[in-house]
């Protein structure tokens, strides 16, 4: 990757829609869990990200490849009650998986800076490590990473249930309490394949094959964001599966 190959994806009204209306139902779900430590806002406004930065890609996708692109969310049987199962999208007649990962640069870094300093964020520990995900055993085989130049929200409501009930009687006001307009432009940072995020961490030490944040217990395998193809490689990667 290099800056040049940095891609705002086009984001429609269709999309819009989409994006709010499944994270109302995604919220409604996940706060039955009682499993976040986040506020009412914050839980719906990084429901939202990660979902857009999903749609936009699936919708560009969808008109640019020849081969089938199928979205997890529209052939979902379980009313959106069950977690995602590691992958949202299904590419070519082989049906690989896909899976999105959304962020935000932090301190609104330049993308130079997120193309030589970033990874793709991919999951090794949610416990610091205590206990690893395995490069092999990874859902998914082609891992895609979106960045958004935006804010998330946190205040606004102070109860999960007061919340759910307002979107969930109209779902368009997703837009107004985070401000959904602030994720209109997704920028595809690249993709990686299981098999190359393997050969790469091969490459390294053993106690140098992941990162974290100071604020996290979550650890990530490194995946160099420079190392990491352009949209029009994936194109054509998904068009021979």
């Amino acid at each position: 990757m290099t800056i040049d190959d940095v891609f705002q994806l086009p984001v429609s009204e269709a999309v819009i829609d989409k994006t709010m209306c499944n994270a109302v139902k995604k919220y409604n779900y996940t706060i039955k869990g009682l499993m976040y430590n986040r506020t009412p806002v914050e839980l719906l406004d990084n429901l939202y990200m990660g979902d857009f930065a999903k749609n936009a890609l699936y919708d560009y996708l969808k008109s640019k490849c020849t081969s089938p692109i199928i979205d997890y969310d529209e052939e979902r049987k379980d009313n959106f009650m069950e977690a995602d199962p590691g992958w949202d999208m299904l590419v070519g007649n082989r049906k690989i998986k896909v899976e999105v990962k959304s962020s935000i640069p932090p301190n609104r870094e330049p993308i130079s800076d997120i193309i030589n300093k970033r990874d793709i964020k991919i999951t090794a520990s949610h416990d610091k490590g205590k206990t690893l995900k395995q490069p092999q055993d990874i859902e998914s085989l082609i891992h895609v990473q979106i960045y958004f130049y935006a804010k998330p929200y946190k205040k606004g409501f102070d109860n999960f249930d007061s919340l759910s009930s307002v979107i969930t009687r109209d779902y368009k006001e997703v837009k107004n309490i985070i401000n959904s307009d602030k994720y209109n432009k997704p920028l595809f940072f690249g993709f990686t394949t299981k098999k190359k995020i393997i050969e790469h961490l091969n490459t390294l030490q053993p106690n140098n094959k992941t990162w974290t944040f100071s604020w996290t217990n979550r650890l990530y395998w490194k995946c160099p964001i420079k190392l990491a193809g352009n949209i029009g490689a994936l194109i054509d990667l998904i068009n021979k599966l």
